[in-house]
């Protein structure tokens, strides 16, 4: 879920790459909303996109609808 995994990203240290494509498409979604900063690579290529920074509206968010624990795991398959 994108707020699990916000809520990891924000407990992180940033910049941080995911390799993972199931993890990239919530990227995706946490990035078009405004709440993180990321870099994607070219469509079609297995690469890492690369986390740079949890927004302001980021945590904002993870205050008002943030799950109160996350798992833990980037980038698992």
């Amino acid at each position: 879920m994108p707020m699990e995994l916000l809520q990891v990203l924000a407990d992180a240290e940033l910049p941080i790459e995911i390799l993972s494509p199931a993890v990239q498409q919530e990227l995706r979604i946490l990035h078009a909303a405004g709440h993180i900063i990321c870099s994607f690579p070219p469509t079609g290529t297995v690469q890492p996109a690369q986390v740079h920074m949890v927004t302001a509206l980021g945590h904002k968010a993870l205050r008002h609808f943030g799950p109160n624990s996350a798992s833990g795991r980037i980038g698992a398959p």
